[in-house]
């Protein structure tokens, strides 16, 4: 059962900072910072006006602070759910109600999530649930096999009617040897990144028609300009051991910044990719091959690329209702191998960083105050979530799930006894 009397508390506490300049000290919990600070037992957090104005055992509370006590409890980061489509699919099938990706060939790289992002979506009050506080949302694979997915974007799960979402954090790939071949998938990737340089040194090439690796539209190429430019990576879905030695060979001599999502054969050249310096994003439930790209998925894969020096990134299921179940996915990782604090950076600070988003996913002086508060420990099936704050804020517990089950299940009780 959720701790009630600990969200009413907080809730009181965070509705009078933004009114009255007041600040919020959560004082008595174990803190997993994911910052170098480590662990830190019967500590205090302080936060005002959205920040972390400091944290540690001796945290001096200014007077008039609001002071929640949580002792007994751990405090973690926000969860980060990595590869999401959250906020853009409610179910699968034929609803109309799932846009992940583009339906016209004519827009491939520039197609920007955020525009397909609902705020209102019924999956961001579940994922708030399992302590995710932001998403790394990804679109999948367009229209007729296109290779460039579109651009991804950092979605807030804060609770409102409008989106806090920083845009076009990255790029995303996909390989599509099934659709063109190895042969020409690597081809025709080097000829693009070849125009957009082209494009990004002459504007002028493009209304000329001299960019020929495909039919561009202006939208693909201004979309790929900071890629080109090392401000911002691709991430690329690939499983295929051979594949992940190609990219990283092709990438290196592009000076582009990759990041791996899947990597199901990545332990077996776990070593290349740390000498790399390759963030690899992985399902550490992914130990059965789907097809012959991962035919050497195992669960190990976690825990090897670990052990090699890989930055990891902890993601979870592909359905948006899978988003708050991330910390699971890290426990998988845990059960296997992963030290506990990987596991946690995984899933907080590590995606932040790679992503961008340098203020989020660590608790630390400075940073956005996205918190979650816990039973015991994150990473434990039984434990459960006390209170959550987004960027200060306290955050509803409560889905379309639990409105329905309240209104249903004791009316059907109800029904049963009466029979």
């Amino acid at each position: 059962m959720i701790d009630r009397a600990i969200i009413v508390a907080i809730c009181l506490a965070g509705a009078a900072a933004p009114a009255l300049g007041e600040a919020v000290a959560l004082r008595g919990a174990r803190i997993m910072t994911a910052d170098k600070a480590g662990t830190i037992e019967n500590g205090t957090v302080l936060i005002d006006r959205g920040r972390i104005v400091s944290v540690g055992a001796n945290v001096r509370v200014p007077s008039g602070a609001s002071i929640v006590d949580v002792t007994g409890k751990t405090i973690t980061p926000g969860f980060i759910a990595t590869d999401s489509v959250i906020g853009m699919v409610e179910i699968s099938g034929g609803a109309d109600a799932a846009e992940s990706s583009s339906r016209t060939p004519g827009i491939t790289a520039g197609y920007d999530v955020q525009y397909a992002i609902n705020p209102l979506s019924t999956t961001i009050p579940v994922a708030r649930k399992g302590g995710v506080t932001r998403a790394i949302v990804m679109p999948n694979p367009g229209a007729d096999g296109a290779t460039f997915a579109g651009q991804a974007a950092i979605l807030s799960l804060r609770d409102g009617v409008t989106a806090d979402i920083l845009p076009q954090v990255g790029a995303v790939w996909d390989m599509r040897a099934g659709a063109y071949g190895r042969g020409a998938t690597f081809v025709q990737f080097r000829a693009d990144i070849a125009d957009v340089r082209r494009f990004a040194r002459e504007p002028a090439a493009f209304t000329e028609g001299e960019l020929v690796s495909r039919e561009w539209s202006r939208a693909d190429l201004e979309a790929l300009v900071p890629i080109i430019k090392g401000e911002k990576p691709i991430a690329v879905r690939v499983d295929k051991a051979s594949d992940i030695l190609t990219l990283i060979n092709v990438f290196a001599a592009e000076k582009l910044d990759l990041v791996l999502v899947g990597a199901a054969e990545g332990w077996i050249v776990a070593a290349e990719i740390a000498r790399a310096g390759v963030p690899v994003a992985i399902d550490p439930s992914d130990n059965l091959p789907g097809d012959f790209d991962e035919i050497g998925a195992t669960s190990d894969n976690a825990a090897k690329l670990h052990a090699a020096g890989v930055r990891l990134i902890i993601r979870g299921g592909s359905s948006a209702h899978d988003a708050g179940k991330v910390r699971y996915f890290a426990g998988m990782a845990i059960a296997r191998g992963v030290p506990a604090e990987v596991a946690l950076a995984s899933v907080t600070a590590t995606p932040a960083e790679i992503w961008g988003a340098a203020d989020l996913g660590s608790i630390a002086a400075g940073k956005q105050a996205d918190l979650a508060i816990w039973s015991g420990d994150p990473f434990e099936p039984a434990t459960e979530l006390s209170a959550l704050y987004i960027g200060g804020a306290a955050q509803p517990l409560t889905s379309r799930q639990d409105a329905l089950a309240a209104r249903y299940i004791p009316a059907a009780a109800g029904k049963k006894q009466q029979e």
